[in-house]
Order: structure tokens, then sequence, then C-alpha cells
């Protein structure tokens, strides 16, 4: 009686290797097509004014959301308002309420300290956000967005009834940025929501002081 070989003959073998190498070498001219379309389009993106418009777009959703809320670092307040212009103008600082939850360490908040930042020698503009409002060390910044080959930036404030240059004083009701951006002037403004400031009490003089002004 005779028994049949078990196993794949020399021939199954080198059809089968073809195969597989044709489906590699197909799979591989499809990568490669994905990848050189992904490219083109991202350098179409760059060149158009899409990815400015993206990014200040982000900027507004959280500037629009501002809360009075002041934020520490090393155990120090942040400026004195609720919106804050800090080192020669080339970062503002502010909070605002997002509309998820997110958790920051040992609680949950929807609270979140943004910081629009310039680096005038690498010619970028960052969007940075942190959770940690009451950081006893330094803030633990994630960077959200950033936009390249901005020369210039400057900043103007809306307050009782005019543009002014400077951030201090009545909160202002509007925001304008002017940026230089690959060679071209652009301008956002960005109307900021109503926000109550409240100052904090002068402490009265005690009775028995106020009794001796009035006797004398």
């Amino acid at each position: 009686m005779k028994h049949r070989q078990s196993g794949f003959t020399l021939l199954e073998v080198m059809v089968a290797l073809a195969i597989m190498a044709a489906i590699a070498v197909a799979l591989t001219l499809l990568v490669s097509q994905v990848l050189d379309a992904r490219r083109q389009l991202s350098e179409v993106r760059e060149q158009s004014a899409e990815q400015l418009v993206v990014f200040l777009s982000r900027v507004d959703q959280q500037l629009t959301q501002l809360v009075v809320r002041q934020p520490q670092e090393r155990g120090q307040a942040i400026g004195s308002s609720p919106l804050m212009l800090l080192n020669d103008n080339q970062e503002l600082y502010w909070v605002a309420a997002g509309q998820w939850v997110l958790p920051t360490q040992d609680y949950a908040s929807r609270l979140r300290l943004w910081r629009l930042q310039w680096h005038p020698q690498q010619q970028r503009l960052t969007l940075a956000s942190s959770g940690l409002l009451d950081a006893a060390g330094e803030q633990q910044w994630t960077q959200v967005d950033e936009l390249t080959g901005v020369t210039s930036l400057n900043w103007s404030y809306y307050r009782q009834g005019s543009w002014q240059t400077t951030l201090g004083g009545d909160f202002p009701r509007g925001l304008r940025l002017r940026i230089v951006w690959q060679d071209q002037q652009y301008e956002r403004l960005v109307l900021l929501p109503e926000v109550m400031l409240i100052q904090p009490a002068t402490p009265a003089a005690p009775a028995g002081q106020q009794s001796g002004a009035a006797d004398e």
C-alpha cells in the first residue's frame, strides 16, 4: 500500500512566494501614493491662509470663554488681571472654561490656563494650555498649536471707545491682534466677554478708633 507524501511541492512554494511578492509591491506602491498625496495636501495648506485661519480660530475660541480666575505659579499669583500680557508683550495669559471636564491630578475642572506666546527669533506663535491653575512649582504646559513664519506681532485693546496699546486700567471689551505672517499683514479682532472685577473692600477702622477720632 502506497502512502501519499504530505507537504508542498517546490512549484507550489515558488508560486506562493511570487504571489506574496506581488502583493507586497502593490501595497508599497499604494502606501507611497498615499504619503505623496498627504505631503502635497500639506504643502498646499501651508501655502494658503488656511493654517493661519485655523490657528487664530482656536485662539478666538479660548479668549471668548475667558473667566475671572487668577492662576498661581510657585505659590504666587500670575499678574493682577484676568487678561495678562507679560515678558515684553510677547506672552498673553488668560483662564478659559472649556466644554469638557478634564482631570487635573487630584481633581477635575473645566478651567484651563492658556498662553499665546511669540518667539521672535524662531518666528513662531504658539498656543499652549495648563490645567494646574494653582501650581506650587512651574506650570506644566501642553502645546496645542503653533504658527510658523510670524515676523511681527502687535496688540491693541478696545477700552472706553478707542483702541489702546496698553493693557492696564479697565478691562477691555475687545482685543486686536496684528501679525505679519509670510510677509503679509493680518488683523484679528476678538470680542471679549463681560467680566465683573471685584475689588477687596477697604478694612473699616476699629470702633474704638472711630469714636476717638470723633471725640477729638
